[in-house]
């Protein structure tokens, strides 16, 4: 009985899904409503609402994140315990939305791998396409999820830390015990290849849909977050050769300029912060970190005026423009510069590295001013990447995972402090303060997921 409350608990959003046409076709079956058609699959699979949150509670824990004085005083009790890295973040009444959103994905992805080849109406290319794109979703989710609530993966260990339950069916009855970190990556890694092997689509319509320029991508990332710095490098190459156009915010008549996440060329693969955190004020130490002829700063932050609650400072922009457009955490063109420039630098290769770090900066800085960065070292140009994706991949977080692995390194090693309402709170190197804690609701219902 506590599989089936536990599930449920965290999966009946999903489960509500299935008894709206609009999205998929059911019908009725001893009181279950179920999918039939390979179109009804297809209906879940590009079911955005459904599939593109995929979390952000790390942002507010990340060091581009300060909140001002007077601001600490409107932030609910979620904000301030993530902010000042607490081992418990909710109240008892509180659901964890990261988690729900998270394995939502993974709920459906399963659906989908459990039913569509034998659905009725639909050829076996369809089908393939869509058993293909369900593996990155899940392969996505899973990603967020052991680097949100599981200790960093270390190369030179046997990463036999526990980390999330590892789900691969769409069963209620089914034990939530977590899977180590190492099994956690095995899986993504294997559900990656298997979409591979299923032969997915080059060129979808949309961003939001999987494409094998997103596995490779999905693979560059997740193997930079592994510390596998050859293996990351030839898979953003990849990821590039399909896919390499940047935007030129030279020119950009304002903001307003900027596409909608849908229409956005930088993008491979869309994914979604969940919006409750998109007005997290930006630090002051980031922000003075951008030159006066750099347009980001014009054009990823804004007045915090512009937020509710308002604030002294700025935040960042881009989900501002347009209704339409999310702050994406998917992978994109610019973070393959970036992962490339990064594992060229450790991998002793100073000027490739400087090179893909110039290709991004000449679309980023202002008409006739200097772009261009040198490096004499190998470690000059690691510190000019690790600097450079923090002012490009700004406001979605990226930095809590650069913490999170850079702390396996004593050279980049630092421990963060912040005050909160007269409190200075502390985090030092690899503490529990990494790693977020499961909710105590769902383990209070599944006591194996406290173990």
């Amino acid at each position: 009985m506590k599989f089936l409350k536990s599930t449920l608990y965290i999966l009946l959003p999903v489960l509500l899904l299935h008894s709206c046409r609009d999205y998929v076709e059911v019908e009725p079956v001893e009181n279950n409503r179920v999918l039939k058609y390979t179109s009804d699959y297809r209906g879940l699979a590009n079911n955005y609402s459904a599939i593109t949150a995929s979390g952000g509670i790390y942002l507010l824990a990340n060091a581009d994140v300060e909140f001002p004085v007077t601001y600490q005083n409107t932030v609910n009790t979620i904000w301030a315990n993530s902010y000042t890295w607490q081992d418990r973040i909710y109240d008892p009444s509180q659901g964890d939305s990261d988690y729900i959103a998270l394995y939502k994905a993974v709920y459906n992805s399963n659906v989908i791998l459990d039913g569509v080849w034998s659905s009725e109406k639909g050829t076996d290319a369809e089908k393939k396409e869509i058993y293909a794109e369900a593996f990155v979703h899940r392969a996505f989710a899973y990603l967020q999820l052991v680097n949100t609530y599981g200790p960093q993966f270390d190369p030179a260990s046997a990463n036999s830390e526990k980390a999330v339950p590892l789900l691969l069916n769409p069963e209620l009855f089914s034990s939530l015990e977590r899977s180590t970190v190492g099994q956690v990556y095995d899986q993504i890694l294997s559900d990656l290849k298997s979409a591979l092997d299923n032969d997915i689509q080059d060129t979808p319509q949309y961003n939001v849909l999987p494409s094998k320029r997103a596995v490779y991508a999905l693979l560059a990332r997740t193997y930079l977050y592994m510390g596998s710095y050859q293996l990351s490098l030839d898979n953003a190459q990849k990821a590039l050769e399909m896919q390499s156009g940047l935007i030129d915010l030279k020119t950009f008549a304002s903001g307003n300029s900027y596409p909608v996440l849908t229409q956005n060329p930088e993008i491979i693969f869309s994914k979604t912060l969940l919006l409750t955190y998109k007005g997290a004020p930006l630090s002051n130490d980031l922000l003075n970190s951008f030159e006066s002829n750099d347009l980001r700063y014009n054009y990823y932050t804004i007045d915090g005026a512009n937020f509710s609650p308002r604030y002294t400072g700025r935040g960042f922009a881009i989900a501002n423009y347009s209704p339409t457009t999310g702050i994406n955490i998917g992978v994109s063109v610019p973070e393959m510069y970036l992962i490339a420039a990064e594992c060229y630098a450790r991998l002793g290769q100073t000027q490739k590295a400087v090179d893909n770090l110039n290709i991004l900066r000449a679309k980023r800085y202002k008409s006739g001013t200097a772009y261009e960065v040198a490096a004499a070292t190998p470690k000059e140009a690691l510190d000019l990447a690790l600097t450079e994706r923090q002012k490009e991949l700004i406001g979605r977080g990226f930095r809590w995972f650069d913490q999170r692995r850079l702390n396996l390194d004593p050279v980049y090693q630092k421990t963060y402090t912040r005050v909160f309402k007269t409190v200075t709170y502390t985090l030092e190197p690899n503490s529990d303060g990494y790693v977020f804690p499961i909710n105590q609701n769902y383990i209070d219902l599944n006591p194996e997921l406290g173990k």
